[in-house]
């Protein structure tokens, strides 16, 4: 005979928390963003700092212009919903600098400093502009499989 004082209730049982709401309600910093085709999303930097420039020269060398991409700085409990951003923002591709994809709401494993996909985006997970300006071992990387690919080559369109 089972002895049901031992089981949880599971009326009283967080399911989900409310910390993954953020995940179904909408983004007000999403909503006054127009719609570009590219994302990045990157730890804090400061203005005018080596972090900042190199993040120019990285979206320069992947002939982007202004006009085809957002910066968002989050921080490390921030969390946007991927599903918001992709169709708000009209997404083809996700650049994240130092930010997880969980932060996005997205638990796929995506291979670092290179071009993944998913969702229909490309996705380049990669490590924070921190990082990449004291690594170049990993910003080689990220550029031959990862940035030139997506944005250059275009092996995906």
């Amino acid at each position: 005979m089972h002895n049901f004082s031992e089981m949880p209730d599971i009326l009283k049982t967080d399911i989900l928390s409310y910390k993954f709401d953020i995940f179904w309600q909408s983004n007000d910093e999403l909503i006054n963003l127009d719609p570009r085709p590219v994302f990045v999303a990157s730890t804090a930097f400061q203005p005018n700092s080596p972090e900042e420039e190199q993040l120019i020269k990285m979206l320069s060398a992947c002939r982007l212009d202004a006009s085809s991409f957002h910066v968002m700085q989050l921080q490390p409990e921030s969390q946007i919903a991927f599903h918001l951003l992709k169709d708000h923002l009209q997404l083809k591709s996700i650049i994240l600098l130092g930010i997880s994809p969980i932060q996005l709401g997205v638990s796929a494993y995506l291979m670092p400093h290179q071009l993944s996909r998913f969702g229909n985006c490309n996705w380049i997970v990669t490590e924070s502009l921190k990082t990449l300006l004291e690594r170049p071992e990993i910003k080689t990387h990220l550029w031959q499989y990862g940035l030139k690919p997506a944005f250059v080559d275009q092996v995906y369109g």
